[in-house]
């Protein structure tokens, strides 16, 4: 999670806490409150960090190969955490060796790029 949404949980926290003990509302009760939301924060940083590589990547690339106009908007870019698949169809084998260029230049080292592109003709 990023530090700005990190501190704001933490400040919403402290604000559920201050409330709680001038409600009125035991130790226990404030510290069952202070462990729910811990976890529920974990959660949110273990599950929403998969998605976001996802949307990062898919995203980055999606608009590379857009961006060229060597290319057709029929390219669709499929994501995933450890990098990405073009698919669709490209009318030369120039063209589909130029979007899988893009991709990986786009990505750097490390993410994987499948090219399923498939050449209708020359």
């Amino acid at each position: 999670m990023e530090r700005g949404n990190t501190i704001r949980v933490a400040v919403g926290l402290a604000a559920l806490l201050a409330g709680f003990a001038a409600g009125g509302c035991s130790q226990r009760t404030i510290e069952s409150a202070t462990t729910d939301a811990q976890r529920n924060v974990e959660t949110v940083q273990r599950e929403a960090k998969p998605a976001l590589k996802k949307l990062d990547l898919g995203g980055r690339v999606t608009a590379a190969i857009r961006a060229n106009k060597q290319l057709p908007g029929s390219i669709r870019v499929d994501a995933d955490t450890d990098g990405v698949k073009l698919r669709g169809e490209v009318k030369t084998a120039a063209q589909k060796e130029l979007a899988e260029t893009i991709a990986r230049q786009t990505l750097g080292e490390g993410p994987k790029v499948q090219n399923d592109l498939k050449v209708t003709g020359e």
